[in-house]
């Protein structure tokens, strides 16, 4: 067998080989077929929801005689579901990094930040949405609040 080679062949029987028999060999060497052993993909999603179900069995609403508002189909709500992704990324980058107060800082900087504007009963995501009538029940709007157009080909960013 030949050094570095995974195919079981000997370097008499390689040189016999076709290009496109060396190709194929290769492929197979490079990509594990079915039967065999591939390294686990990440849920990249399920970590996610995993980690919105982790927070939110800790997430206390501050003054409980203040009204808040979250909807069930939270993730039905566009900006909601950006504004969870943006705080389960920094949360990681806190945990993972080495500053001991970073967990601390993302709490103030960035849950406080967001959670302010997700529990707002009048500008909030989920003002249109009720806890007993459902998703949006308070309203026929379902699109964006900001209407933008593209800017012409013409039109350079600001340096």
């Amino acid at each position: 067998m030949a050094d570095g080679d995974v195919t079981g062949l000997t370097d008499d029987e390689i040189e016999t080989l076709t290009d496109e028999e060396r190709d194929s060999l290769n492929d197979e060497a490079i990509d594990p077929g079915p039967d065999e052993e591939r390294e686990e993909e990440v849920d990249v999603q399920a970590q996610f929801l995993d980690w919105v179900v982790e927070h939110f069995s800790i997430v206390e609403v501050v003054g409980s005689n203040k009204r808040f508002y979250w909807c069930a189909q939270w993730f039905e709500h566009k900006e909601v579901v950006a504004r969870l992704v943006a705080l389960w990324k920094a949360h990681l980058a806190a945990e993972l990094g080495d500053d001991l107060g970073a967990v601390s800082s993302w709490w103030i900087n960035d849950w406080d930040r967001h959670a302010a504007v997700l529990f707002d009963p009048a500008n909030g995501p989920f003002r249109f949405c009720d806890r007993t009538r459902g998703h949006l029940s308070e309203t026929k709007e379902t699109g964006p609040a900001v209407s933008l157009s593209i800017p012409p080909a013409e039109w350079q960013l600001p340096a």
